[in-house]
């Protein structure tokens, strides 16, 4: 369990010794050794550090799916989920409002709550765009006007005004403040 926690190198270190992170990756170990049929875990990465946080991720869940064990995650962060989740269960005000596979809740989302666990979204004419799905184009019925810039590593989030309302999509480059741009919502296509 150890090595599925990636915490080898600590094995004769005592428990009160390691960090928090350290010590919750512990419990998860302590939780996996008893092999459990079922397992709930409720933010189980939240303390965890960045750097370790993503092969964590994969260790447990690959581990999970190994050993046939079932696994219940109640989370805030779609990293947590969104690529190991055979189903998710959506729920608001102690309801169910959803429950589909990830990839059926992404291509499709509902509403406005389902959409914001899968990151910026805007409401354009009634239907729900990502800003990942909107891209600046020659000419189109949405003309908008520049007014911020995030940079947020691989791309900008770009903040637009859109006939009075706040809209946000993401560019390869930084766009000029006040610029007007068109905007064209472009999804992709599956191929199978």
């Amino acid at each position: 369990m150890l090595d599925v926690v990636e915490l080898s190198a600590f094995a004769n270190t005592k428990v009160k010794l390691l960090s928090g992170g350290q010590k919750q990756r512990v419990a998860l170990a302590r939780a996996l050794a008893n092999a459990p049929e079922i397992l709930l875990l409720d933010e189980p990465f939240s303390h965890i550090d960045n750097f370790k946080k993503q092969t964590l991720r994969r260790n447990i869940f690959r581990y999970l799916k190994d050993n046939n064990i079932t696994c219940i995650v109640a989370t805030h962060d779609k990293s947590d989920v969104l690529g190991y989740a055979d189903t998710m269960i959506v729920l608001d005000q102690n309801k169910i409002v959803a429950k589909r596979t990830p990839q059926e809740l992404y291509n499709n989302p509902k509403t406005a709550l389902i959409a914001s666990f899968f990151g910026e979204f805007n409401v354009i004419n009634g239907a729900i765009i990502y800003a990942n799905q909107l891209k600046i184009v020659v000419h189109s019925h949405l003309r908008a006007t520049v007014k911020q810039n995030y940079f947020k590593g691989a791309y900008y989030l770009i903040e637009v005004d859109l006939d009075g309302e706040t809209v946000f999509f993401e560019s390869d480059l930084e766009v000029e403040k006040g610029q007007i741009c068109f905007l064209e919502a472009q999804y992709k296509t599956s191929t199978y």
